[in-house]
């Protein structure tokens, strides 16, 4: 079996997450797949990692495997939920229980 392809750079736009491979696959996958990223601040985006066979974002607790992005696969729905509670946590401060 072959290694995966190693990332050669990553970036994030607004709508979308775009890595470059050094197999000449670049690949686009659209922020709804990885809540983190769409519910993230902008800076928090781009405060990002390359390493030879993942993304990662320290602040926001989120990793993306090579593997992962070309199979397109969607974060797990429990890791969404958490991007969701960081979100609202920061847009309308905690909420007394």
């Amino acid at each position: 079996m072959n290694p995966p392809p190693k990332i050669l750079d990553a970036e994030v736009t607004p709508s979308q997450l775009k890595v470059r491979l050094d197999s000449g696959i670049t690949v686009l996958m659209p922020l709804e797949h990885v809540p983190t990223l769409l519910l993230a601040t902008e800076k928090k985006r781009q405060d990002l990692e390359v390493f030879d066979h993942s993304v990662h974002w320290e602040k926001l607790d989120c990793d993306l495997s090579v593997e992962g992005l070309l199979t397109g696969a969607k974060k797990m729905p429990s890791l969404a939920r958490k991007a969701l509670e960081k979100f609202f946590a920061r847009q309308y401060g905690q909420i007394a229980a």
